[in-house]
């Protein structure tokens, strides 16, 4: 059994322009996720990715990716490990990221090429 981790990260003051926005949709009943998906500007160049009232099946080697579609390729933009199961978070998103080709965030299991949870973003 994997175990749950639970973030209460408050919104950093700053980033208050909402980019993108999603609802986290699972795969499927054992690959379940729900809450929101926000990418947040400063208004200075700088985006972070949001996560507000997320849940999502823990699992081996999870990790956040951007995406052009629900699908992961090689060119997705890693956003690193998932910190946290549930719970109000954000992670950056690297310098230079092209947010115009973005439309979704994605869970996937690195080891065992498994997608996790989709978030269409808008």
């Amino acid at each position: 059994m994997f175990r749950v981790t639970r973030a209460n990260e408050a919104r950093p003051e700053s980033f208050s322009i909402v980019v993108k926005e999603g609802t986290w949709k699972g795969r499927d009943e054992v690959h379940f996720a729900s809450g929101v998906a926000k990418i947040l500007s400063d208004g200075g160049g700088n985006y972070l990715f949001r996560l507000e009232d997320f849940r999502v099946q823990n699992g081996p080697d999870i990790e956040f990716f951007l995406s052009a579609d629900a699908t992961y390729g090689p060119e997705d933009v890693a956003l690193g490990d998932v910190p946290a199961t549930s719970g109000d978070y954000h992670v950056g998103i690297p310098a230079g990221t092209d947010l115009d080709a973005v439309g979704y965030a994605i869970v996937w299991c690195v080891p065992f090429g498994v997608l996790f949870a989709t978030a269409e973003l808008a």
